[in-house]
């Protein structure tokens, strides 16, 4: 019935203002909402022209959080780039090279499958996961493939060097590392080792089948191709 007695002061350039805390459900996605706040505001600012008001976004957690991870993709794109390229260096087979650089696309995009089933989602620790799942992920095909060529290379058969030329022992003990987290009672840990251990277990599972299936296939076409041309020479 009457003007409530004023307790705290809020001013934006030095004008009398109104604060507004919007706080986000914890099953919302804090990005996609904080972009359709944005457009909201700015169609709100549009009608309220005339009155002489204007709605000014003070803080926004969610720019730091989108800048986060950008700045997370951005090095993971790059560390995978030149993981690429020091294989090069050494194999000095472009063919070869590429073909192993595919673990990588394939292997992060049906991670995000196993990200669904888990009930999380991409965010800063899952990419930090993924980040550092990247650089182990090309070790499982060049392992792979150095034992099929070691093998091929001793006087085995194609057939025979990509059936015994595949590991998983290297693997299996990373994934071991990190399966503890997942089931540990702590929340802390719990909350951080379940988003990274599920992020980095299950990106390099699906690159050991990658290293386990596409990787002994292309080799094989390449080696049946080099024995070949040595017998028709």
């Amino acid at each position: 019935f009457d003007l409530k007695d004023e307790t705290t002061y809020s001013r934006v350039n030095g004008k009398e203002a109104v604060s507004v805390v919007l706080i986000n459900d914890s099953q919302a996605n804090l990005i996609e909402l904080s972009h359709r706040v944005s457009d909201a505001i700015d169609k709100l600012n549009e009608k309220i022209v005339p009155l002489d008001l204007e709605i000014v976004v003070q803080e926004n957690k969610a720019e730091t959080m989108e800048n986060n991870i950008n700045q997370i993709i951005n090095l993971a794109l790059v560390g995978g780039l030149l993981a690429v390229f020091i294989l090069w260096l050494f194999l000095k087979n472009m063919r070869l090279v590429f073909f192993i650089a595919l673990s990588i696309p394939i292997s992060v995009y049906t991670a995000f499958n196993f990200f669904y089933a888990s009930g999380i989602t991409i965010n800063s620790l899952t990419l930090v996961g993924m980040a550092l799942a990247i650089g182990m992920l090309l070790d499982n095909s060049v392992v792979v493939l150095e034992n099929i060529y070691r093998l091929s290379g001793s006087g085995y058969t194609p057939e025979r060097s990509v059936t015994q030329g595949t590991i998983v022992a290297a693997t299996l003990t990373t994934v071991t590392v990190f399966l503890p987290f997942v089931f540990s009672d702590n929340f802390l840990i719990k909350l951080i080792g379940h988003h990274i251990g599920v992020s980095i277990i299950s990106t390099l599972i699906i690159s050991l089948f990658v290293a386990l299936l596409f990787i002994p296939m292309v080799t094989y076409v390449i080696l049946k191709k080099k024995k070949g041309r040595s017998v028709v020479y």
